[in-house]
């Protein structure tokens, strides 16, 4: 999450683009999912209700809820835990960068939470895709 990185914005298209997409496979190919389309419906909400919940305590921004919410979509129920965990943990390994450096960006500007979001999305989708790919799983 580039935006996020640089000016601390997630940008809407990308939140508007992913759900987006989400909309047409869950139309069109549900069994691609892996779940049913409900289950990663009822995700997002709940992801939503965390990601508005932190976002009311200050602790991040709307468009880290909003991509929150449209992330859970696509990962799902099974994968959503180890999803979050991993969240927690480049969150933790954004923290201590940020409290490591003395006089730097992160101190004035906040941490780019998008980034500890995205990137244990990846890799759980990633890992989503390996498996089907391979035709001995």
């Amino acid at each position: 999450m580039w935006g996020d990185w640089r000016w601390r914005q997630v940008p809407h298209w990308t939140v508007a683009g992913l759900l987006a997409l989400w909309l047409l496979l869950a139309v069109t190919a549900p069994e691609r999912l892996g779940f049913p389309p409900w289950a990663g419906a009822a995700c997002g909400v709940g992801a939503l209700a965390l990601g508005f919940l932190c976002f009311r305590l200050g602790l991040w921004g709307a468009g880290d809820a909003k991509l929150l919410a449209v992330l859970a979509l696509w990962i799902g129920p099974h994968d959503l835990p180890a999803a979050l965990l991993g969240t927690a943990a480049v969150g933790l390994l954004l923290l201590a960068v940020a409290l490591a450096v003395p006089a730097g960006d992160f101190r004035k500007r906040g941490l780019p939470f998008a980034v500890a979001l995205t990137a244990p999305a990846v890799a759980v989708l990633a890992a989503r895709v390996a498996s089907l790919a391979d035709p001995c799983a």
